[in-house]
């Protein structure tokens, strides 16, 4: 926890003039957990508690959007699922909020049928929200082929030929049935634990399917059946269990194309690198199909 003085921070807060008020009344600033390109800092002063987040300049890389993402973070805002937007500047990757008095989850606590019973029910909250008219809609074909087409991405431990195969297998019985106001990035670090669970980064939110959203869940933390049944009975909606499945192969796919463009497969701790290798890998009898 320091002072600010001349900081990205700083530099950032000068661009706005309640960063200006805060900067003149003095501002605390303590650094929080970031992205793979991303910084961020809450900053306490008289003129409110805010968070920070200086983005990145890899954007083309991951097709993040700012000015898509800050329609996004709004509408989240308007409907009670994300902390108010004290500032934004998309051009500067830069977005000022309000900050969320509560605790980041930890992948042991969203694990735990605590953690999985209250995202289940929130997911269910944020889902059956009219989706709003002024944020983009997010098409799980498109993110797959911006990754499986981006250049000059070293190879990771997937071969590209062997994710394309997995992916022609589920995305061939793919059908979006459901449409609704997604996160699409719900990792345990974007979850705030407060009086009920807050959404952060926003990055990939849009009007999307929702099964992805909780596959994305499901993938992200190695949930076993007993988990993914307590996700789902907290969501209140029954999936068929062979769609279930392929959306969480498709997920899978999509991480690992990701970590490929991040180099971020050594982020990962051995026992989840292993996990998801092993459900990527292909059966000889699929390769056939």
């Amino acid at each position: 926890m320091t002072r600010a003085s001349e900081s990205p921070v700083a530099a950032a807060l000068e661009g706005f003039a309640a960063g200006r008020a805060a900067l003149a009344a003095g501002v605390v600033v303590e650094a929080l957990a970031g992205g793979t390109a991303n910084q961020s800092a809450r900053v306490r002063s008289a003129a409110g508690d805010w968070v920070v987040r200086l983005a990145g300049a890899a954007d083309g890389t991951f097709a993040i959007n700012r000015v898509a993402e800050r329609q996004v973070h709004a509408a989240a805002a308007r409907l009670g699922f994300a902390p108010s937007i004290v500032h934004a500047n998309p051009e500067q990757g830069l977005l000022v909020t309000e900050f969320i008095a509560g605790h980041t989850m930890s992948a042991a606590e969203l694990a735990a049928p605590e953690g999985l019973r209250a995202l289940g029910m929130r997911l269910a909250e944020l889902h059956a929200v009219p989706p709003p008219r002024d944020v983009r809609r997010l098409d799980v074909h498109e993110a797959l082929a911006h990754y499986m087409e981006l250049p000059d991405v070293p190879p990771g431990p997937v071969s590209r030929a062997d994710l394309g195969a997995r992916l022609r297998c589920s995305l061939a019985k793919y059908r979006q049935d459901a449409v609704a106001f997604c996160h699409n990035d719900l990792h345990h670090l974007n979850v705030i634990v407060a009086e009920r669970p807050w959404f952060v980064d926003w990055e990939y939110g849009g009007v999307g399917d929702p099964l992805f959203e909780l596959a994305a869940v499901i993938g992200y933390h190695d949930l076993d059946p007993a988990q993914r049944e307590l996700l789902f009975a907290a969501y209140g909606k029954p999936f068929a269990a062979e769609r279930v499945t392929e959306m969480c192969l498709v997920f899978d796919c999509l991480h690992a194309l990701w970590l490929d463009a991040a180099r971020a497969w050594d982020s990962l701790a051995a026992g989840r690198r292993e996990a998801l290798l092993a459900r990527l890998r292909i059966d000889p009898a699929e390769q056939e199909i």
